[in-house]
């Protein structure tokens, strides 16, 4: 033990505290800091244009800082601070990255540098960080980024940490709140990349230190708590320095531009491919979800860069410099795509069982001492699958279905007959009538081809281009869906559910939704079920 105080001691460790409006967590961010097990060397501030009281509360903290212009990046932050740092002409000068709202635990440095200790080749480690208010929710232990784009810890949502994730670990990246870096490492890669101010930074740098022959760790035992201020919206995003100042806009084309920018040349066009793809896949999620803005966004990061590749081109150059290894060094850090799915649909079901089985949240006053053998002995209530069923939209689906079933039995095959006009056989015959410029109904026609023609074909994807199979199965689930329309229009007015269930089902079962359902009018039953939606 004496041992390892002494290599630690070994080492000179510079904090800097980043502080962007953060009034509300600093208090507790300066304490932590202070309370080190292992004592900071030094500690340094940055103030980004702060509006709130976060530079007096430097100030009667004694901490030196410097206030810089509220648009700058973290990276810009921490090169400001380290102009005004003295260097240390040593191979152990680290510097240790503090957001505003991020507090480590009394002995979170000490636990990075005992990671260090016998792995020389680090020049990156990171704590495991949990939640600020619910301190046992896991947030990151190491950080990657997905073939799409997408930021990958691979977690389950809402991970409880019980220790599964433990130990020290070789990943691709770690967060930038409670990063531990080597500084001779940091000035020969260049810092930050000036090109990413405010998200995926950390990748990025994790991803460069990699092919430059360093090792990047995040060590488990040292645990920071942070309140992810930003991205859960509890402070204002600033990007009025980005395209549109939208931050998911800015988000989304940083992800495009590190994976852009670091990957192997040979496998740009099938990558540049798949970010499109997955771009537009995203946006038709968001247009469903009636979310046009977001839609945009996704379109326009990848556009952004493809049709300005100079900035690309001279990211690439000036990391082919740094480069001592492959790109291909990395492949083990990037998440496959069935480990991507596997993981969705995990957090699909765990989305519908908070839906049904929401996690009570205990309301704990700052009066009540704490007792964790009284916590121990709280009961917790039961869940099971008899309190779903008894629900009332369970029962309110489970009826409908059971009466669509009675009710449909003469109907089940292919559907024609009353307004329906016959379905063609197949996607592709919809995509040809739907192109066609000329229609032969009647003495012809030149008409354009209805919109919803083009709707059906693409929902025919999902049933392996059998458009008949997709009408039968759109007038089975009708009155569902009829029934879920009106149920999220009328949860506005009252939060009584069996009478909310019960005016969903009465229009289902109206006169109206019985006679378009009987009569085959499509068009009847989209307005049904849209019209509670507009």
């Amino acid at each position: 033990m004496a041992e390892s105080a002494k290599r630690n001691d070994a080492h000179h460790v510079t904090a800097i505290l980043v502080v962007h409006d953060g009034a509300t967590w600093l208090p507790e961010v300066v304490a932590s800091l202070a309370s080190q097990t292992r004592a900071i060397d030094s500690t340094f501030a940055i103030d980004t244009g702060s509006v709130d009281s976060s530079t007096k509360l430097l100030s009667n903290s004694r901490i030196p800082f410097v206030s810089i212009s509220r648009e700058a990046g973290f990276g810009d932050a921490i090169n400001s601070a380290l102009e005004n740092i003295p260097e240390i002409q040593s191979a152990n000068d680290w510097l240790w990255f503090i957001h505003d709202d991020c507090a480590p635990s009394r002995d979170a440095l000490a636990q990075l540098l005992r990671a260090i200790e016998d792995r020389p080749h680090v020049a990156i480690v990171g704590p495991k960080l949990r939640g600020w208010y619910d301190r046992t929710h896991l947030l990151e232990a190491g950080v990657s980024i997905a073939g799409n784009g997408a930021r990958w810890t691979g977690l389950e949502l809402r991970e409880f940490d019980q220790g599964q994730r433990d130990g020290i670990k070789d990943v691709l990246g770690v967060s930038t709140a409670g990063m531990l870096v080597k500084r001779e490492v940091f000035e020969e890669l260049g810092g930050f990349d000036s090109n990413l101010s405010l998200f995926r930074d950390d990748v990025d740098l994790g991803w460069r230190a990699r092919v430059a022959g360093h090792s990047v760790i995040v060590a488990t035992d040292a645990v920071a708590y942070h309140a992810e201020a930003s991205a859960s919206e509890r402070r204002a995003v600033d990007v009025t320095h980005a395209f549109l100042h939208r931050p998911l806009l800015l988000d989304r084309r940083n992800a495009s531009y590190v994976l852009l920018a670091n990957s192997s040349a040979w496998i740009l066009p099938w990558l540049s491919l798949r970010l499109l793809v997955s771009a537009g896949v995203r946006s038709l999620g968001f247009l469903i979800a009636k979310l046009p803005g977001y839609a945009a966004d996704e379109i326009l990061a990848v556009g952004l860069l493809l049709i300005h590749p100079g900035l690309l081109l001279n990211a690439r150059k000036a990391r082919r410099s740094q480069r001592l290894l492959s790109s291909r060094v990395v492949a083990n850090f990037i998440p496959p795509r069935w480990k991507q799915f596997r993981l969705s649909v995990n957090r699909s079901f765990e989305t519908i069982r908070e839906r049904f089985f929401p996690t009570p949240t205990p309301i704990e006053s700052i009066l009540d001492p704490l007792s964790e053998d009284e916590d121990l002995l709280t009961p917790v209530p039961a869940r099971n699958w008899k309190s779903l069923i008894v629900r009332p939209e369970v029962l309110g689906t489970i009826f409908l279905l059971i009466l669509t079933l009675l009710w449909s039995r003469h109907r089940y095959g292919p559907i024609s007959g009353g307004a329906l006009s016959t379905t063609p056989s197949g996607a592709m015959d919809l995509w040809r009538i739907y192109a066609d410029s000329w229609h032969g109904v009647g003495m012809g026609s030149a008409f354009a081809t209805p919109t919803w023609i083009a709707v059906l074909a693409l929902g025919s994807t999902f049933t392996f281009g059998n458009a008949t199979a997709l009408v039968a199965i759109l007038f089975w689930i009708s009155p569902i869906l009829i029934m879920w329309s009106m149920h999220m229009l009328v949860r506005t007015f009252t939060a009584r559910r069996w009478l909310l269930m019960g005016a969903s089902v009465s229009y289902a079962l109206s006169p109206v939704a019985i006679a378009a359902i009987n009569q085959g009018r499509l068009g009847t039953i989209a307005t049904l079920m849209c019209a509670p939606l507009i």
